[in-house]
């Protein structure tokens, strides 16, 4: 091991010397500078593995030395020496990185060798924490330039999906709306000339078409609730849901079903169009999947500390599913789906508004023993 010894004074450097050769446990090769611009260089070119600098250098000073070494980042530990007495010279040093300090006038070899011993230890350990650290650094860094070109590459995947689901919507629409109406003509303009088969194939391709018509708009939907900017403003839940009422009123009046929701209800913050769709969506759910026994949809209002919560119930036959949160993903749909209509967006659409809302959505025991789902809504939005 390479020692540096920097002192000024040549009777010293012999005590420090003989010190160092009667240490047998270390094997030691003591170089000697008497000059601080010595030290100075000597220091900068890292060839030392440890140095022993005196508090008393001429004009300069060890200080001076420690502070230059720290400002510009040397690597070379320092034992510190100094005169008896000088307790704030020592702690000067040791806030200015130095690894240990000995008072020379009761330096002997058991006390140098602990003091070397315990540097070369902690030096050690430093380069291995420092090894570690900018073997961690390496590794964070290639793990977040994988993470940055795996959400490009997310990025791009979904910009592909937006435009193919775009195109799907606008290349589709005016086809289907032709076929649709092209059956709908020929029923109302041949229907004595079809026999019972005939008009059935008609109204298979007319319900085809519908079916292609509404799925297509409901892609567009849910992209939309996706990705479409949010106005924020106060909106009146009653005159929300009249709306809503409104337009499911034949449905209701013709399947005898009660609608019921409470008498008063606040004014919140949120997205007049993604409010809208949501009530919508869980209504049409309602009465998509609620069954020929279906009686009744209530609307519900409640609040906690920090939400408006929301709730469309139904005494239908409820949601039949091990796993209830699963029906928010899109396309998903309970029961006989062949036999129901809807396409299973309806309540992915709800689940991505109450996430951009930073709300949330559940299905939950209801009071009319059907299926009730909640929607909450931050207060502070």
């Amino acid at each position: 091991m390479k020692i540096l010894l920097v002192e000024d004074d040549e009777d010293d450097y012999v005590i420090i010397r003989e010190l160092v050769s009667n240490i047998p446990t270390l094997d030691l090769s003591l170089g000697w500078v008497t000059g601080w611009e010595e030290a100075r260089a000597a220091l900068e070119g890292g060839s030392h593995d440890l140095c022993l600098l005196d508090y008393r250098l001429g004009i300069h000073d060890g200080l001076e030395l420690l502070s230059e070494a720290r400002k510009k980042g040397w690597k070379t530990p320092v034992i510190f020496l100094t005169g008896q007495g000088e307790y704030e010279v020592d702690v000067r040093a040791m806030r200015l990185g130095a690894a240990d300090y000995l008072v020379k006038d009761h330096l002997t070899t058991s006390l140098l060798e602990r003091s070397l011993r315990y540097t070369i230890e902690r030096e050690t350990s430093r380069k291995v924490l420092q090894e570690a650290y900018e073997s961690l650094e390496v590794r964070v860094r290639e793990k977040t330039a994988d993470l940055a070109e795996a959400n490009m590459e997310l990025q791009r995947e979904s910009e592909k999906v937006k435009l193919f689901a775009y195109s799907v919507y606008h290349d589709l629409k005016n086809p289907v709306i032709s076929v649709y109406g092209l059956a709908k003509r020929l029923v109302e303009n041949y229907e004595k000339a079809f026999d019972e088969k005939g008009r059935a194939c008609c109204k298979h391709l007319m319900q085809a078409a519908q079916q292609i018509a509404t799925l297509t708009e409901m892609i567009n939907m849910f992209i939309a609730s996706k990705e479409a900017p949010m106005n924020i403003e106060e909106l009146d839940l009653k005159e929300a849901l009249e709306c809503i009422r409104e337009g499911f009123s034949e449905q209701l009046k013709l399947r005898h079903i009660k609608w019921s929701e409470p008498e008063h209800l606040p004014v919140i913050r949120a997205d007049g169009v993604s409010l809208g769709r949501v009530f919508r969506n869980l209504v049409d759910n309602a009465l998509k999947y609620g069954g020929t026994g279906l009686k009744e949809i209530r609307i519900g209002y409640r609040e906690s500390e920090l939400f408006h919560i929301l709730s469309v119930s139904d005494d239908g036959i409820g949601i039949r599913t091990e796993n209830p949160d699963k029906v928010f993903g899109p396309f998903r749909r309970t029961g006989d789906w062949q036999k129901t209509e809807g396409l299973g967006l309806g309540l992915a659409i709800v689940k991505e508004i109450a996430d951009r809302h930073d709300g949330k959505v559940w299905i939950e025991p209801g009071p009319l023993g059907g299926a009730s789902i909640s929607v909450s809504f931050p207060k502070g939005i």
